[in-house]
C-alpha cells in the first residue's frame, strides 16, 4: 500500500536473475504519485546493465516532480549516447495520479499504453500518442495525454514479457490478449491481477506488471447511484481489512 486512496501492486519476472525491466515510483509535494516503468530490449544481465543509469534519471526526474513528458524526455537525452552504439534501445511508460480527483497524465516511448479496469468488471485501453523509443534520437519530446479514473479503478501496466507472449496474428501488440485476461481476473484483486498475467509471461523473458489502484474512501463513496451503494460498501469493507 502507498497511501490511503492510492495503491501499488506490483509483480516482476527475471529468469535470468537480473534483466532489463524496472519501475520507479515517487509522491511528489503535491501528494500526486508519479510512475514510470522502463523496459530494455533484450533479457537477463546484458540489458540489466543498462538499469542502473536509468533508476538514477528516473530518481532525479521524481525528486523534482517532474511531469510524465518531462521525465520520458530526461531519460531519452541521458540514453541517447549510452545506446547509440549498441543495437539496444528501451521503450517506457511514465504517468502521474492525483489520488483525489483521480486525473492521470500518460506518456510513453514505444510502449504500449496502461489498460484500465473498472471497478464494475469494464476493461479499456487509454487511446494515447505514443513517441519513439529511448536512446535512439536524442532532443525527443513526449506528448501527455490527460485522463481520469474513478474510485475503485486499476491501471495495469505491463512490459512485453507478457503482452508478447498474449499476441497473436490480428493483435500483434497483445493488447487484445491482456483485455481478455483481466476480464477472466477478479478486478478487485490486485494481486491476482499480477499472478494471472505473469503466469502468461514468456519463459525466458524479463516480464513486470504494475496495478495502480484509485482506492475507495468514505468521500468518493458519496453521491453514488443507489444501486452502486452495495457493491462500493463491500469494497470499502474489504479495503479496511
Amino acid at each position: 500500500m502507498l497511501a490511503d486512496d492510492l495503491r501499488i501492486t506490483s509483480g516482476q519476472s527475471a529468469p535470468f536473475g537480473r534483466g532489463g525491466d524496472f519501475f520507479e515510483v515517487g509522491v511528489d509535494a503535491s501528494g500526486c504519485v508519479s510512475v514510470v516503468l522502463a523496459d530494455v530490449c533484450g533479457n537477463g544481465p546484458a540489458a540489466a546493465a543498462f538499469v542502473p543509469d536509468l533508476r538514477a534519471v528516473a530518481a532525479t526526474q521524481l525528486a523534482r516532480g517532474s511531469s510524465p513528458g518531462a521525465m520520458l524526455a530526461a531519460l531519452n537525452q541521458s540514453l541517447a549516447s549510452t545506446l547509440r552504439a549498441t543495437d539496444r534501445f528501451a521503450t517506457g511508460l511514465a504517468l502521474r495520479v492525483d489520488p483525489r480527483s483521480g486525473r492521470v497524465e500518460i506518456a510513453s516511448a514505444g510502449h504500449l499504453g496502461p489498460l484500465v479496469a473498472s471497478a464494475f468488471d469494464a476493461v479499456r485501453a487509454f487511446p494515447i500518442a505514443i513517441g519513439v523509443a529511448l536512446g535512439i534520437w536524442p532532443g525527443q519530446q513526449y506528448v501527455e495525454t490527460v485522463a481520469a479514473i474513478a474510485p475503485g479503478d486499476r491501471l495495469i501496466l505491463a512490459t512485453d514479457g507478457v503482452t508478447d507472449a498474449l499476441a497473436s496474428a490480428g493483435d500483434m501488440l497483445g493488447q487484445l490478449g491482456l483485455i481478455e485476461q483481466l476480464r477472466l481476473t477478479s478486478p478487485g484483486d490486485s494481486n491476482a491481477i499480477c499472478t494471472r498475467l505473469l503466469r502468461h509471461a514468456q519463459a525466458r523473458e524479463d516480464a513486470t506488471v504494475i496495478v495502480v489502484e484509485r482506492a475507495w474512501s468514505a468521500s468518493s463513496a458519496m453521491g453514488v447511484p443507489s444501486g452502486l451503494a452495495t457493491a462500493q460498501s463491500r469494497r470499502l469493507r474489504l479495503l479496511a481489512n
